[in-house]
């Protein structure tokens, strides 16, 4: 780390030398962390270039790429981008620290001062006083539910009722109707279970789409993130507010974690005990962590095939989903990722409760543009330009809702829609308040995915079953781990 922020301050020194370098091809060059939409980023940057004269540059990661590394190796280069990704407060250290980070509230522009000026607080990327980004957007997760599966499943009248009642549903509920799906799975019969007060009958085949199914959830035991960050930040919310909250907590608040983590730990080993697979149920073992079986286009392409009741993800997966079945695509649904909290897990002091927790969905700021505050003037004249064109014009908000299935940071859910089941899921949720926050996001940088995630994946997605006192286990080193790497 010392010898990449001297290789930045040697840069940053030749540069207010004067030293000037050739003609690059390009006026701006954006870096862009989300893979995902890479394609659609490329089209969007040639949009801009086209409407405004700018050359515009645009970089996007790959498939399973270090967004990290990949950064540190493009702002160590001699042509550094103006506009980068920021993955919340645990990455803004390092690029404020080395100095790449602009405060946007100093910033003299017109236009773009009042941009800032208009991001909600809740949704700063901060460290106080600063404001180092702009949002890409609002993303959320949950398990995602094809509509019309569960009616195939309970029938076509009941599903809005169903759907009602497992949001509403307690942990217990839900884990009774996990393990009878699983049962009706494999062995079809006219069975009853309850959820929030009401009865749903099984039929005595399975018929329609739920002809294919295999299992109850899709799982990617290839990615270690979308359990060791996604889902262990659920438990973190019976904790922790939000990212600055986790970011400044002491050592004995991470302790009081503990309860919230074997919460966590039971909740996941439910899942992962009900997988399906391509052509039958799955189970943990090394082929469940392999890329080639269950990395993220192949439990996509599993849940996209029916072989799943239930897929947790976010909205980011809709285009992957929809490539795959673009009828299904516009018929899925988020439900809650529930964990068994009980009252005393919860060591928030502003009202947090179970039903809430078990209740609603993480929607937050996933990346933020940041504006590399060693640019030159000019360079930092067209980034500026450029987030309030994007945030902004007509025909940047049409990339962001159209094009990129997002929800515009500044979107009123009240009023919007978006041309996607998924995110008008998500706005759902936000109408009700029933939203949770992503303070992993301030946990120390390793920890959720190349840490916990890790340790999820190499000793527990390949073991079974799993015991009380794994679930402690999982506790204790994530409690352990957090505080060491704090230390560091």
């Amino acid at each position: 780390m010392k010898r990449f922020f001297l290789a930045a301050a040697v840069l940053a020194a030749l540069w207010a030398a004067g030293c000037k370098a050739p003609d690059k091809g390009y006026d701006l060059y954006i870096y862009n962390s989300k893979g995902e939409n890479a394609q659609q980023f490329e089209d969007m940057c040639r949009a801009y270039s086209a409407a405004s004269g700018v050359r515009v540059k645009a970089f996007s990661i790959g498939s399973g790429q270090d967004h990290m590394e990949t950064l540190r190796a493009e702002m160590n280069a001699r042509n550094k981008p103006a506009i980068f990704s920021i993955q919340g407060v645990k990455e803004l250290v390092e690029w404020r620290q080395g100095g790449f980070a602009q405060d946007l509230n100093l910033v003299q522009d017109d236009a773009f001062a009042a941009l800032v000026r208009g991001i909600a607080p809740s949704l700063r990327l901060s460290d106080g006083a600063a404001s180092y980004g702009v949002p890409y957007n609002v993303e959320g997760y949950g398990y995602i539910a094809d509509r019309r599966m569960l009616s195939d499943i309970f029938g076509a009248g009941v599903v809005d009722s169903l759907i009602a009642d497992i949001k509403s549903a307690t942990y217990d509920e839900w884990a009774a109707l996990v393990t009878a799906l699983d049962g009706w799975i494999a062995s079809p019969s006219a069975a009853r279970i309850s959820l929030s007060g009401r009865f749903y009958a099984f039929p005595p085949a399975r018929a329609g789409l739920a002809a294919n199914l295999t299992g109850v959830f899709a799982v990617m035991g290839a990615e270690k993130w979308t359990y060791g960050d996604h889902f262990i930040n659920v438990a973190l919310n019976a904790v922790f507010a939000s990212p600055n909250e986790a970011a400044d907590a002491a050592d004995d608040k991470v302790r009081a974690a503990r309860p919230a983590f074997i919460d966590y730990a039971q909740a996941l080993d439910l899942k992962t005990s009900h997988l399906a697979g391509w052509n039958g149920p799955a189970r943990r073992s090394q082929d469940f962590v392999s890329p080639a079986n269950f990395g993220y286009d192949q439990t996509v392409q599993i849940f996209a095939d029916s072989k799943a009741v239930f897929f947790k993800q976010g909205n980011w997966a809709y285009g992957n989903i929809a490539n795959v079945n673009k009828e299904m695509a516009e018929r899925l649904e988020f439900l809650p990722v529930k964990m068994p909290f009980k009252s005393a897990d919860i060591v928030r002091t502003d009202g947090m409760t179970v039903e809430k927790l078990n209740s609603s969905i993480p929607v937050f700021v996933p990346n933020y543009y940041a504006v590399n505050a060693l640019a030159s003037e000019g360079e930092k004249k067209l980034a500026y330009d450029f987030l309030v064109w994007l945030n902004t014009s007509e025909a940047g908000r049409k990339f962001l809702i159209e094009d990129f299935a997002f929800i515009p940071y500044n979107a009123d859910p009240a009023v919007i829609r978006v041309p996607n089941a998924l995110g008008n899921s998500i706005l759902g949720y936000m109408k009700t308040g029933n939203i949770l926050a992503a303070p992993y996001h301030g946990a120390p940088a390793p920890w959720s995915g190349d840490t916990v995630g890790l340790k999820i994946m190499e000793d527990y997605m390949t073991k079974t079953p799993w015991t009380r006192a794994d679930y402690e286990a999982i506790a204790d080193f994530a409690v352990t781990e957090w505080i060491r790497l704090k230390q560091q």
